[in-house]
């Protein structure tokens, strides 16, 4: 049994980080600078209560830890376009402080980064990890200014680290409401005006959480960085339709188009991830989706 420190505790995946890692024995302390009311639903072993720029916080937060588990961030374009300082504080500050911390005490240091880092590829060719990044905000950049100093720290000092790129992240907790369900399970009409023609790499929030946990104690991660998404082209007229198909009453008006808000990419490879720590995607889109309408009436 080892005992992991999930960052960004409120959030979506680090919930689901804290029920995947439960499950398999493991004790989890989940920690947030602060707790919205109606928004936790995991039960953690412990909880902490900290900004991660607080270096001695977060030094007393490794108590007895084997892994670190680094959700937190300020996360997506549209939020680091509106404070770009505070998002180079937290995404790449902070992370590196916590990562100092993390190795002092000899613990692993699992870096949550983005697929958005690799831009715009209109080809939509498979992904790998060796191919050049092309950030295009400063969302993108900060991710991949931690993945560079992580990436870094532990070609000068060792210690086990390694970052891990997701993204169009779906399931129990989403908070934007891009991916229909809880939208339509409450009577709303969802009207888009494109993107119905939009490539997506989605991923299940439960594949991502069992990527993570598997990766903090596989034997060891001899890379920097990991792809951990749903590793297929899909889009977002699929993801329309899956929708529809379980909730027959749904109201979705989609119209076609890349949406020019989105990045565009295309899948994953996840060859690296498969080869070092033994992770697949269990769940489809459609399987994905159900199991979340699942959680929702359960």
């Amino acid at each position: 049994m080892a005992t992991f420190l999930v960052t960004g505790g409120s959030g979506m995946v680090a919930q689901h980080i804290t029920e995947t890692a439960q499950a398999r024995g493991h004790r989890v302390r989940l920690a947030d600078f602060a707790w919205p009311t109606g928004r936790l639903w995991a039960r953690p072993d412990e909880t902490a209560t900290f900004d991660i720029r607080d270096r001695a916080a977060g030094r007393e937060a490794m108590r007895d830890v084997e892994a670190v588990i680094h959700c937190a961030a300020v996360v997506g374009p549209a939020r680091s376009r509106v404070d770009p300082l505070m998002t180079l504080d937290v995404n790449v500050t902070a992370t590196a402080a916590l990562l100092e911390e993390a190795l002092a005490v000899g613990a692993r240091f699992l870096n949550v980064s983005t697929a958005t880092l690799y831009g715009d590829r209109p080809d939509l060719a498979p992904l790998s990890e060796d191919d050049r990044a092309d950030p295009l905000t400063v969302y993108d950049g900060s991710k991949l200014m931690s993945e560079v100093y992580c990436a870094t720290h532990r070609r000068t000092y060792g210690g086990s680290v390694a970052s891990f790129r997701t993204g169009f992240v779906y399931g129990r907790g989403n908070q934007i409401g891009e991916y229909f369900l809880p939208r339509v399970l409450e009577g709303e009409a969802v009207e888009e005006a494109a993107g119905g023609d939009h490539p997506c790499d989605f991923t299940y929030v439960v594949d991502l959480a069992e990527a993570l946990v598997t990766a903090a104690t596989a034997p060891a991660l001899p890379r920097d960085v990991y792809n951990v998404t749903g590793g297929v082209l899909r889009y977002r007229r699929e993801l329309a339709g899956v929708v529809k198909h379980l909730v027959p009453r749904a109201r979705i008006a989609q119209a076609p188009g890349i949406d020019p808000a989105r990045h565009l990419r295309g899948a994953c490879r996840l060859d690296r991830a498969r080869a070092d720590f033994g992770w697949q995607p269990r769940f489809t889109l459609e399987s994905g989706m159900t199991d979340w309408l699942h959680r929702i009436a359960g």
